[in-house]
C-alpha cells in the first residue's frame, strides 16, 4: 500500500499522478481500439473479396452479409476509441487542476 500523504499538497499531487497514469492507459486502450477497427475492416474487405469469387451465391451471400457485420463492428471499434481519447483529455484536464491546487496549497 502506498504510504499516507503528509500534506494536502502531496495528496493532490498524488492525485495528479493517478489521473495521468489511468490517462496513459486509456490513451494505449484507444489506439489499440483503432487498431482493431483497422483489422476488422480488413477482414470485411478479405470477405467481400473471397465472396466475390465463390460462384455459388449461396454461400457468397452469408459472406457479404458477415463484411457488412464486420463493418459495423469496425464503426464501434472507432467510437470507443474516440470514447477512450475523451476519457483521457478529461483525466489530464483534472490532473492538471491537482496540480495547481497542489502548487496553490504549497
Amino acid at each position: 500500500m502506498a504510504s499516507q500523504p503528509s500534506s494536502l499538497a502531496e495528496a493532490a499531487l498524488a492525485t495528479a499522478a493517478l489521473l495521468r497514469e489511468a490517462a496513459e492507459i486509456s490513451l494505449a486502450q484507444a489506439d489499440l481500439m483503432r487498431r482493431r477497427a483497422a483489422a476488422v475492416r480488413a477482414l470485411a474487405e478479405s470477405e467481400r473479396i473471397e465472396a466475390g469469387m465463390t460462384p455459388s451465391p449461396v454461400h457468397a451471400g452469408p459472406r457479404h452479409h458477415h463484411a457488412v457485420l464486420l463493418d459495423q463492428e469496425a464503426e464501434v471499434h472507432e467510437a470507443e476509441a474516440e470514447v477512450l481519447d475523451r476519457e483521457a483529455k478529461r483525466m489530464l484536464s483534472q490532473a492538471h487542476t491537482a496540480e495547481l491546487r497542489a502548487k496553490a496549497l504549497s
